[in-house]
């Protein structure tokens, strides 16, 4: 099977301003993610970005930025389906094939383990019945939304009405899913906004590997930990900048 990695890198976040290349330890955020691909089983690191600044930071680091992002696939509103839209508009035009597997990295999630993308690569190889592989995290199932009054109530209906406090072991397991995707290309050809699938294998990893830069204290937490000497053997554990 043939397998890129992808790194999806739009410039255009209003929450964070170029959160994808803020510095953390001397290095653009992106940066870990390109290096990462180096370690693993993978054929091409593609960047997808529209911005020449980002492509150039990217190819500074090891990945392929072929050609800047279409403006469809730039918008706030953009989604991953249009991400490989354009890609499918553009690689083959270029004379790189479309691969069977992607490893989709988010450029804002810098903890990983290269043994779980390997393994994940293995299931899809063995595993024709499965649609996608995803690394998740546990997570804790006690959430709350904000109801039409504007009181919290519990979002799952495994919440005991009759009490105000459950312990995590009464609610059911739960786990982030968007920490990193391993899936097929065909997926996107037969069924578009739904290329990841429905049989997707999951792989549970320690929840550091959930950590996302989606605001500034999300970025400074991760920044913290990245630039703290000694680093805690999680985070050492979960760096692959060398």
């Amino acid at each position: 099977m043939r397998a890129y990695a992808l790194i999806p890198a739009r410039s255009g976040s209003k929450g964070l301003p170029d959160k994808n290349i803020r510095p953390v330890d001397g290095h653009p955020l992106l940066a870990y993610s390109a290096a990462f691909a180096k370690h693993i089983p993978v054929e091409r690191v593609i960047l997808s970005t529209d911005s020449e600044k980002y492509a150039g930071i990217g190819r500074a680091y090891g990945a392929e930025a072929p050609a800047l992002r279409s403006a469809e696939a730039s918008t706030d509103t953009a989604m991953g389906w249009h991400v490989l839209n354009d890609l499918a508009a553009t690689l083959p035009a270029l004379g790189i094939p479309m691969p069977d597997i992607w490893v989709w990295l988010k450029p804002t999630c810098p903890f990983r383990d290269p043994a779980a993308v390997a393994e994940g690569l293995r299931v899809l190889a063995e595993r024709p019945d499965i649609d996608a592989v995803r690394i998740v995290s546990e997570t804790d199932a006690r959430m709350h939304t904000v109801n039409a009054e504007g009181f919290l109530e519990p979002l799952l209906p495994s919440w005991d009405p009759a009490r105000s406090k459950m312990r995590r072991s009464e609610m059911p397991k739960a786990y982030q899913p968007f920490n990193l995707e391993i899936f097929r290309h065909q997926g996107w050809v037969e069924r578009g906004p739904l290329f990841i699938g429905r049989r997707v294998h999951p792989i549970v990893l320690p929840r550091i590997t959930g950590l996302d830069v989606d605001d500034l204290d999300s970025f400074e937490i991760i920044k913290a930990l990245i630039e703290a000497r000694p680093r805690p053997d999680v985070v050492a554990r979960h760096i692959h900048l060398a």
